[in-house]
């Protein structure tokens, strides 16, 4: 382990980029696997991916046939005979493209870990085996990958985890196994004339048009593009889509900045490698340090509601007294807050009327009935869209019903004001700040495919919504020191169990989140538990959840896709953890588990084992990678409310195997508290009106916010919080009526006298970490004002 890290650290001390100072990472080398390296990656992914044999195929098709009588007994062989590199090049390709899309510190641990396994000693060293690895035979190289997936040593289970994710990937990602497990590609063509007839908002109206930027001397950088509004908002999610609908309708004129690329229907493509790519952080990439926990973030325009399963729970009374008791947020526990609460219900469409639930909703209903669990129809966002996929596909981005993700919803009404300026593909690099320390510009970088250009927005006011893992990054790039920024993230921490029905689930075709169980919900008296839901996963992410114990078992168990009803126990949780940025611009994420919440966690996740054997499951499989799943004897058992001394005895092994660091797969889709709102900065990074206690005229408005973590799906709650955040906004803006000029740390800018046109006026640069302040007089004379509704705003 000191070897492999200090020979890393050495490669990243020479090899690592410098930061762009853009909150954004730099384009990641591309990844090449050498001659060796390909080798190794090859009987790895066959070692998990493995072809069965002729004779074993026969038996294995013949077993499942029962099983899965909808899937031709041809088809099952041929899965069972087909490895990981029956498209060895496709293969390679792919796996090398998934590294590159990550960060640069996993690139190179991945390349640290190929080369010592193509080595004798370093095969060793790793494997007990003298190497290299892709001499070994697949009987071999299985034993070494079970010895890493189930390895007392921490590091040990993380290298048989990364294998196993790529192996997945591999595996999944590209279409001749789906026909073998009940999947099939989406009819794009169906799908898009769906998409037509709902006659979804066109945002092209409101996209700014970004100039590339003329040809300079070598010696000379490029003017930035200057921007005019009243308001700068960064991120288009839940928090800031609220408020820039908030502000638009009061007549202020708001460029909102987003990250991720408006995608129409016409270019959306509904596959999970281009799902992830268009539309998450980090391309779906980013872990927390040592890789125990996936995280998903959106990066899309509507951020997290352009992914999420559009399940809607309101904060909890609970939650809301912690918050006013506990960081002296009064509004919470109050009369104000519900009011907020009703307003964005309204604005985001949020309802239980003609709640469609699918099969595997159905599941959890019966298993909780059966059981005496509580349970119930969870509210959604939006209306669900008359297309083949029934909403199926709504967290590869696929979301065109009415009222659907922001961009149907509180965008759409910004836009149709005729005051919003729609910036996409922008990355806020830095906010500026004027001769007396208010936030008056946001400095960002447009990108437009291989292109980019430098602009600046100005406004009277900043408000950051990018996010909870964003904000705190953009806060620290514009020189706020409050040491709550970053810190007390929390991330609702979930566990997979799933059930296999002998019937046909097809849990990822309509609407996933439509039912919750709340039976385990409130553990301490205190409201912290966990909550159960039915989640939405396609090939790729289920076969990453699904544990390896074989190649053989792991085929069987990817057979029963389209049987699985899948159950998912998303903890509130108390433990906190801490986000930054490092020296290549990459998102890096550092979070331990309480074993309060570890505790917690289980104790879902064996009620969610409950709810399936009583709902008629033949199977249950938990994602710990090293218990095996439990079978139901007979139908009688697998129907009643009861329990076997068998289960009993396999709850128990499920009990002890508890939470380990990568010994059970976990993932975050919810992401709260880096920046939270409290009556002081000693106990937060926000004031309870949502602007900074450093800098005036920012603020924040997303779950970054949260004094701690929700409990419930932060959609509703954020944009409640964003809607009472906005009504400051209003109030500052209506008392802050000039345009302030920016004092920014590269460039120097004389007033604007006409046009609004920004005039670099050359200077020495200051020295890195210094900020330059003008004389107040100089901005005196400035013409960039504007007042709410004021035609003087414009791009």
């Amino acid at each position: 382990r000191h070897l492999l890290q200090a020979s890393l650290s050495r490669r990243t001390a020479v090899e690592t980029p410098h930061s762009t100072g853009r909150g954004m990472a730099n384009s990641a080398p591309e990844f090449h696997f050498t001659e060796v390296g390909r080798l190794v990656l090859l009987s790895m992914m066959d070692a998990f991916f493995a072809d069965l044999g002729e004779a074993a195929a026969k038996d294995f098709a013949a077993n499942l046939r029962l099983r899965v009588p909808t899937v031709d007994e041809d088809e099952l062989v041929a899965f069972a005979r087909r490895p990981a590199s029956a498209s060895a090049d496709d293969m390679v390709s792919l796996v090398a493209g998934k590294i590159t899309s990550g960060p640069v510190h996993d690139g190179e641990k991945l390349r640290v870990l190929f080369k010592a396994l193509s080595s004798r000693l370093g095969c060793k060293v790793l494997t007990g085996k003298l190497g290299p690895f892709y001499k070994l035979s697949t009987s071999d190289a299985q034993e070494v990958i079970k010895s890493w997936l189930c390895s007392p040593l921490a590091p040990m289970r993380e290298i048989g985890k990364s294998m196993k994710l790529l192996a997945a990937f591999a595996a999944m990602a590209l279409h001749p196994n789906w026909k073998a497990i009940g999947y099939a590609r989406p009819d794009l063509q169906a799908m898009r004339e769906s998409a037509r007839k709902m006659q979804g908002f066109d945002f092209s109206a409101c996209r700014v048009a970004v100039e590339s930027p003329q040809p300079m001397p070598s010696n000379q950088e490029p003017q930035p593009q200057e921007i005019i509004c009243d308001c700068v908002v960064v991120g288009s999610g839940p928090g800031g889509a609220v408020l820039a609908a908030e502000l638009t309708e009061a007549g202020f004129r708001v460029a909102l900045l987003e990250v991720g690329q408006w995608q129409s229907s016409e270019t959306q493509t509904c596959s999970e490698r281009e799902g992830f790519r268009a539309a998450y952080q980090m391309n779906g990439n980013l872990f927390t340090e040592h890789k125990d926990l996936t995280i998903l973030a959106g990066s899309a325009l509507g951020g997290g509601s352009a992914v999420n399963w559009s399940c809607c729970l309101p904060p909890p009374q609970q939650v809301r007294e912690e918050w006013a008791r506990d960081f002296g947020i009064e509004w919470a526990a109050s009369e104000e807050m519900q009011q907020s609460v009703e307003q964005v219900r309204q604005r985001l469409a949020m309802h239980t009327k003609r709640v469609k639930l699918n099969a595997a909703n159905q599941v959890l209903m019966r298993g909780c009935e059966r059981l005496g669990y509580q349970s119930e129809v969870a509210a959604q966002q939006g209306w669900e869209p008359e297309s083949p996929d029934n909403g199926g596909l709504c967290s590869l981005g696929w979301k065109h019903g009415s009222r659907q993700g922001m961009h149907g919803s509180a965008l759409a009404d910004a836009a149709r004001t005729g005051n919003l300026l729609l910036l996409d593909g922008c990355r806020a690099d830095e906010i500026l700040r004027d001769s007396l320390g208010r936030a008056c510009a946001v400095c960002a970088t447009v990108h437009s495919g291989p292109s980019t250009r430098q602009v600046i927005v100005r406004g009277r006011g900043v408000v950051v919504a990018g996010g909870t893992l964003q904000t705190p990054q953009l806060l620290r790039r514009s020189g706020l020191k409050n040491k709550h920024i970053g810190r007390h993230l929390h991330l609702h921490p979930a566990m997979l169990v799933w059930g296999r029905f002998d019937e046909e689930i097809r849990h990822f075709e309509g609407a996933p989140m439509t039912t919750v169980s709340r039976v385990a919900e409130d553990q301490d008296g205190r409201g912290y538990g966990a909550k159960i839901f039915v989640p939405n996963f396609h090939p790729v992410t289920f076969s990453a959840l699904t544990p390896w114990q074989g190649a053989k078992e792991f085929k069987e168990s990817l057979t029963g896709y389209a049987h699985a009803a899948p159950l998912l126990s998303l903890v509130r949780d108390q433990g906190e953890g801490k986000v930054w940025e490092d020296a290549a611009g990459n998102t890096r994420v550092d979070y331990t588990m309480t074993s309060q919440d570890k505790k917690h966690l289980m104790s879902a996740g064996e009620h969610a084992a409950r709810i399936l054997v009583a709902a008629g499951a033949r199977e249950v499989h938990s994602s710990h990678s090293c218990l095996e799943p439990f079978r139901v004897r007979d139908s009688a058992a697998a129907s009643s409310a009861g329990s076997s001394a068998d289960f009993e005895a396999w709850l128990a092994r499920l009990q002890g195997m508890g939470i380990q660091q990568n010994s059970v797969a976990l993932g975050s889709a919810h992401q709260m508290g880096t920046c939270r709102m409290a009556a002081s900065p000693k106990l937060g990074a926000v004031k309870p009106s949502g602007e900074t206690w450093e800098v005036f005229g920012l603020f924040v408005a997303d779950t970054s916010a949260f004094p701690t973590a929700s409990g419930v799906n932060p959609m509703w709650t954020c944009a409640a919080l964003a809607h009472r955040v906005a009504q400051q906004v209003k109030q500052h803006l209506g008392t802050t009526p000039e345009q302030a000029m920016p004092a920014p740390l590269r460039r120097h800018f004389a007033p604007c006298a006409a046009g609004c046109a920004s005039v670099p006026v050359p200077s020495a640069k200051p020295k890195q970490g210094l900020r330059h302040v003008e004389d107040a007089s100089t901005n005196s004379g400035s013409s960039c004002t504007s007042s709410p509704g004021s035609s003087g705003a414009r791009a």
